[in-house]
Formats: structure tokens, sequence, C-alpha cells
């Protein structure tokens, strides 16, 4: 038999809410010690409602629960203290924090912590509040969220574990690693890269156009793998906005 869990104030991100009822909330939460958590926020759609801050993503929150299996209730919620909003502004930056939201939202488990993930999330969200250069926010971001699952990208070696050579073409393969293609092989398709581009990854040289696009490539196609083909929303959006 399950025990009921009790959690007092625990450093969380609110990664999605949804109405529930007349007047309640769905909230799914990102938290550094127990992981991703789905939570009732009973009355939190009321304007008074002490929990109504779980309805406010990008913002480090201490909230507890209390309950057992996939649903627990949620007791308190306030803003983590000496910890700024960290909401970026809006337009693009904006959507690209809830593309984060939605890569944790997609790839983790419930109840299966990754403190580190936790952290990764925290900092891409400060550089997105930052309004610095996007794109290589995004990028870490895919890179750090796949290690911290087990799912990391050997951008160093190839398959048979020789290190990678600027000059040369591979082709890199989901789970297995960089296969060395032939001499004059292309590159810039599918999942075909030079050692260059994939080397340049692994430093995270994202002053180079040709890493940044490389990139791209290479971790929409690894995402999308783990997704199993499934869409993403913010991805469409995306699409509809250029």
């Amino acid at each position: 038999m399950n025990t009921v869990r009790r959690v007092e104030l625990a450093e969380s991100w609110v990664l999605h809410s949804r109405p529930f009822r007349e007047t309640s909330l769905i909230v799914e939460a990102f938290s550094r010690e127990f992981g991703r958590m789905g939570l009732v926020a009973r009355g939190g759609r009321r304007p008074r409602s002490s929990l109504a801050l779980a309805a406010r993503p990008f913002r480090l929150l201490l909230l507890s629960w209390t309950g057992r299996g996939e649903l627990a209730t949620l007791t308190a919620a306030e803003s983590a203290p000496q910890h700024a909003a960290s909401a970026p502004p809006g337009g693009e930056t904006l959507l690209a924090a809830m593309y984060l939201n939605e890569l944790v939202l997609r790839l983790t488990r419930r109840e299966d912590p990754h403190p580190e993930l936790f952290d990764h999330y925290s900092q891409a969200l400060g550089d997105l509040s930052a309004a610095g250069p996007m794109e290589p926010v995004l990028r870490r971001f895919e890179l750090d969220l796949l290690a911290s699952l087990g799912f990391g990208l050997n951008l160093r070696h190839d398959i048979e574990g020789r290190d990678l050579a600027p000059g040369a073409a591979y082709c890199y393969r989901m789970e297995q690693g960089a296969e060395a293609l032939p001499n004059g092989a292309r590159t810039g398709e599918a999942m075909n890269f030079s050692g260059a581009e994939l080397l340049g990854i692994a430093r995270g040289d994202w002053g180079s156009r040709d890493t940044r696009r490389a990139a791209s490539r290479l971790l929409k196609t690894a995402i999308d793998f783990y997704l199993e083909g499934k869409p993403l929303n913010t991805r469409k959006v995306f699409a509809a906005m250029r």
C-alpha cells in the first residue's frame, strides 16, 4: 500500500497548468528533488487564492503538496525568496521558454528526479531573460537535456572509438554515434556531418554559422527520435511565425 507523501516548500518551476472543474487547476511542476509532479490546486483559479501562483510559469516557486498516485494535492505556493521573476520578454523569446517547458514535459517521467536538468533549465531561463542570442541557449539546453536523461550524444569519437577528424565526413546514427563515410561523401544532408561540425557542437562554438546549422539539424532529429515522432506544439508556432 502506497504511503501518503507530504512535501514542504520544494523548489519548483511550473511547466504547464490547465483549468480543472470550476475553480481549480491541474499543474505540471518540475521539482529539483522530486522531478516532474502532477498537482491539483484546489481553488487555484480564485483571484485571492494563495495557490494562484501555481498558474504562473517562469518563476521559481516553493511548492508544498500531499498525496499519492498520479496527482497530489497542492497545499501551498509561494515565490522563492531572493529570486527575481524569470519571465522572458515576449515574442520569440517567450516562445523559446515555452519550448523548454514542452521539452521537459514531454521527455521526462513523473516522479523521476533530475537535479542537474533542473539546474540546466534554470540557467536556460535566466539566459533567455537576459535577451542575448536565443539559438545558442536552445542548443545548449537540448544537449544538456539529452545528456541528463541518459541520451547524450558522442560528438568527439566515432563508433569505433577513434577521434573525429575535422576534415572527414560522418553519418550520425542515433544511439550508436558517428560512422565514418567514404571520401567524397556529401555532408549537410540528413544526418551527414563533417567532423569539424560535430566537434564544433561538442565545443559549443556557437559563433560559427556552420556549427549552429549543424546543431539545429542534429538536435531536431535526436529530439524527434526520443519523442517517437510526436510533434511539438511550440515548433508549429515557431514555423508559423517565420
